[in-house]
């Protein structure tokens, strides 16, 4: 179970990373589903002593491909873009610690 949703995270973050990427905005539905599968992970991972390396590798990527490409956005987008980013690294942070 846990593996389902860590692909299904990893597909939907290289999904919502490229649309940023490709200065379509925020796909705030993708937002809301990355957001929902970070919460599924955190619960199955629950009492574990570690995280699965595909995880951890869009852990320590997610923050930096965000804010490198909030910078092509003007004034609202480019909070958003940030805000996104910083909320899901508190996500990632509470799996990494939980």
């Amino acid at each position: 179970m846990t593996n389902e949703l860590i692909e299904s995270f990893i597909e939907k973050w290289l999904e919502f990373d490229l649309q940023v990427r490709q200065k379509e905005g925020v796909n705030e539905l993708l937002y809301e589903e990355l957001v929902e599968l970070l919460s599924e992970i955190n619960a199955s991972l629950e009492g574990k002593d570690s995280i699965p390396k595909n995880l951890a590798e869009i852990f320590v990527d997610m923050y930096g491909a965000l804010a490198s490409s909030a910078e092509m956005y003007e004034d609202m987008t480019q909070q958003r873009v940030y805000e996104i980013a910083s909320r899901l690294c508190d996500h990632a942070r509470d799996i990494c610690t939980g």
